[in-house]
């Protein structure tokens, strides 16, 4: 087992060379030839390399790797915003083979192949219902997007401040989406409505996901980031899950008081802060989604000039408009055309000007 985790920490550190100089390097070269020696010998031991990620765990050859510091950790958080969750390695395999292996995954933008003596792939069975066929009908589409808010309602039912949060579970969802939008289907279709006021906050919280995630897409942000983006946005408001008793409305259907509104961003920053193998931009997203590009917003900054991150804003303006385009007892649902003229009206202090002229644009090309 030691020697499997000496060729993960050699693997790994391949790639992060690969990622800062030329394949073709001298430290990259020697890298690589020291990972080959390592799996040559694993290879000649047991016949077969498998790895396996489950759950945010390395399991090679049906054995938990367990220990194997940042540098496994890393190695699992590339492989997975690559979509991979299964590498097969079989004897035979070159240095070449291994080579272009290593460049593949340290390349942004760029989706590993398989070669004849290493296979890539999924575990996850979900996965072949994902890769539909453009065409597939409208139907097929409110299933998964029905499947996908389920899921996400049943990983937001453990949320509790005495709770670890899994974050796996919604990695696998945000790869889901991923992989809907490499299809290119539809954004709009890809969402959906709110069908009951119990499923507002799983609902939201996926469409929310999509929708800045598409905008990342749309302005060139590098595929292996959308993961990290997605998932900030998917928790986004995850502090309303926590909000105490006393400020809820005992009336309102789990409505929030306004004190609890007003924290909400405060109590899900807090509790994502303490999630272990979480993106440091989902607690950033939760407490900032409500600031406004013009520094206002609640919760209220006492630091000067203060601005939202990127990813913020971005999500400021998937929140917006997906609160616009699902029915609440106050307001009548509003057509999509109808709520881009409303956010593009909007008083120029709430959104980054760039960034709601892209979105808008981006989603009346959708439309046509």
């Amino acid at each position: 087992m030691e020697t499997v985790k000496g060729f993960i920490v050699i693997l790994m550190s391949s790639i992060s060379s690969c990622m800062l100089y030329s394949k073709q390097h001298a430290s990259v070269e020697e890298l690589i030839g020291k990972s080959f020696s390592i799996l040559d010998t694993l290879l000649k031991q047991s016949g077969r390399f498998e790895m396996v990620i489950v759950e945010d765990e390395l399991i090679v050859n049906e054995n938990p790797l367990r220990d194997t510091g940042t540098h496994g950790s890393t190695l699992v958080k590339r492989l997975m915003r690559k979509g991979i969750s299964r590498i097969d390695i079989v004897k035979g395999i070159t240095l070449s083979e291994l080579r272009q292996f290593v460049s593949d995954i340290a390349t942004a933008d760029k989706k590993p192949l398989s070669c004849p003596h290493i296979k890539i792939g999924v575990v996850d069975i979900e996965i072949d219902r994902m890769n539909m066929n453009i065409d597939s009908t409208d139907g097929e589409f409110s299933s998964v997007t029905s499947e996908l808010r389920q899921k996400t309602r049943e990983g937001y039912l453990k949320v509790s401040p005495f709770k670890r949060l899994n974050v796996a579970d919604f990695q696998e969802l945000v790869r889901h989406f991923i992989i809907m939008m490499q299809k290119e289907i539809g954004i709009l279709n890809i969402m959906s409505p709110v069908s009951s006021p119990g499923d507002s906050y799983y609902t939201h919280a996926n469409n929310v996901a999509v929708l800045t995630m598409f905008q990342a897409r749309t302005l060139g942000i590098r595929e292996d980031s959308l993961s990290d983006i997605g998932i900030a946005a998917l928790f986004h408001d995850i502090g309303k899950l926590l909000i105490p008793k006393d400020q809820m409305k005992q009336e309102g259907g789990g409505e929030l008081q306004e004190e609890g509104r007003m924290l909400h961003p405060v109590y899900g920053a807090q509790y994502l802060t303490r999630i272990d193998g979480l993106t440091r931009l989902a607690p950033i997203v939760a407490f900032e989604h409500h600031l406004r590009y013009d520094g206002k917003g609640y919760p209220q900054h006492a630091i000067p000039n203060y601005r939202q991150h990127i990813c913020s804003q971005m999500t400021a303006i998937s929140d917006y408009f997906d609160a616009l385009r699902n029915a609440r007892p106050e307001m009548r649902v509003l057509e999509v055309k109808e709520v881009l003229s409303l956010m593009k009206t909007k008083d120029e202090g709430l959104f980054n000007p760039f960034l709601i002229n892209n979105f808008i644009r981006s989603i009346h090309l959708a439309l046509s």
